[in-house]
């Protein structure tokens, strides 16, 4: 399965975007920079990146007439744990490593497994200039080991982790060992050790997923949310034909997990910054811009709660979803889904379209779930938007289940959308074709 092999290559949000643009280069997208002067022209596609962990990709038709944007945004990043800048801590004979949680995993699922140490170090190579060096061990580096029944008799009965005290991977035996994590990273990447300036690493499951289930109707695989959405919405833009009125856009947040409030996350200028560009090399002056805007959509993917047979009680009566029966289509009345009824319409008829199936999902009302990235977004973008994505159960565990046979339809569902164009009119009917 092609999303296996992409993230078999992504243990963090550095190397998917680095495979995102291997796959965009293998398919002839040229690399932008945001700190040079574009010069776009009709039928190419480009991408640049912002701090190698987020992405914006995008399609031009051969010609433009009445300029929109057809946009799906999903995030590269997942809940995990990360290491601080001085992260050796030496405890009798071992070396434990000094971690911090990234957004918020369900922590027990983290223990007792190999753990990878993989992320990006920042290297100075002369004395003028920091090169940015991507590196994963891809092989057992420590583990989180559990206390033992016999000493934590409470362990089965809801015992309350401590993340600074509970959660510290053992990385080594001081009486064996005699080099230190930073001269391995340097070993593996040809350098000194005093080359390097600084680094954000992080652990990383080394299981990188499989098919699974009594028909194969699963996926079992670490970081499910949300490289599924973010690999599936690049396999569209790919494939998909841009129509003459609406340039095709992809973008990858990182950070969604802690908030998206950085350079790189949904609440920054990334997505705002790559649109007004586009629209100026194209002739638009500011009003123009607003005015395709207007005529434009935004699809926010990330996935949905699926229904958990353990756990029937956590489920909206009459709108829970469920595993392999296609997209959810995400409503919240609180507004953390961009969803309302004019783009729920919209969606619908763009999976009728595709012939892709489809359901829609809200949280119980004393249980509101999570929120994603649409509504952070569209405080910088404002488009008619929708939430969906792909149901999945065990979300921020280590290792997450979704169903097989939804992705072809979220795939079929992408491909439409990016190959439609909509018009808005005063009253808000939309229009497509």
């Amino acid at each position: 399965m092609e999303f296996l092999d992409f993230l078999e290559k992504s243990p963090t949000a550095f190397h998917a975007v680095k495979e995102a643009c291997d796959i965009l280069d293998s398919f002839g997208f040229t690399k932008l920079s945001e700190g040079e002067a574009w010069k776009l022209e009709k039928g190419e596609k480009y991408y640049f990146t912002r701090n190698n962990s987020s992405l914006v990709a995008f399609s031009i038709p051969n010609e433009i007439n009445d300029l929109s944007y057809n946009i799906v945004a999903a995030h590269t990043d997942s809940p995990c744990f990360k290491l601080k800048p001085n992260f050796t801590i030496e405890k009798d004979k071992y070396n434990l490593l000094n971690t911090e949680v990234y957004g918020g995993p369900i922590l027990n699922t983290w223990m007792d497994r190999p753990l990878n140490i993989a992320g990006r170090i920042i290297v100075r190579t002369n004395e003028h200039t920091l090169k940015t060096m991507l590196i994963s061990f891809d092989k057992p580096m420590c583990i989180i080991p559990n206390c033992s029944i016999h000493y934590n008799r409470e362990l089965n009965d809801g015992y309350k982790l401590n993340p600074q005290v509970d959660l510290l991977p053992l990385i080594s035996d001081n009486d064996i060992s005699n080099v230190d994590l930073l001269d391995l990273v340097a070993q593996k990447l040809n350098i000194k050790k005093e080359a390097i300036v600084s680094h954000d690493l992080y652990l990383a499951l080394l299981d990188r997923g499989t098919i699974g289930g009594l028909n194969n109707e699963f996926i079992f695989a670490p970081q499910i949310d949300n490289l599924l959405c973010s690999y599936i919405s690049l396999r569209a833009l790919t494939m998909a034909k841009p129509h003459d009125s609406s340039i095709n856009v992809t973008v990858l947040f990182d950070n969604e997990e802690i908030g998206s409030r950085t350079r790189q996350g949904a609440a920054s200028n990334l997505l705002s910054d790559a649109l007004k560009r586009i629209s100026h090399s194209f002739g638009l002056d500011d009003e123009k811009h607003s005015i395709a805007l207007a005529q434009s959509f935004i699809i926010s993917a990330d996935n949905a709660q699926g229904y958990h047979p353990n756990y029937p009680g956590k489920y909206d009566a009459t709108n829970k979803c469920y595993m392999n029966e296609g997209i959810v289509i995400k409503s919240a009345a609180r507004g953390s889904y961009t969803t309302d009824a004019m783009s729920l319409a919209y969606f619908q008829e763009i999976c009728k379209k595709a012939n892709a199936k489809y359901q829609i999902n809200t949280n119980r009302s004393d249980i509101p779930g999570g929120s994603t990235l649409g509504a952070i977004s569209l405080s910088n973008v404002s488009i008619h938007s929708v939430d969906i994505g792909l149901a999945q159960i065990a979300m921020h565990s280590a290792m997450e289940t979704c169903g097989y046979y939804d992705y072809d339809e979220l795939i079929k569902a992408l491909k439409t959308f990016y190959e439609t164009h909509i018009e808005v009119s005063e009253d808000g009917f939309i229009a497509f074709e």
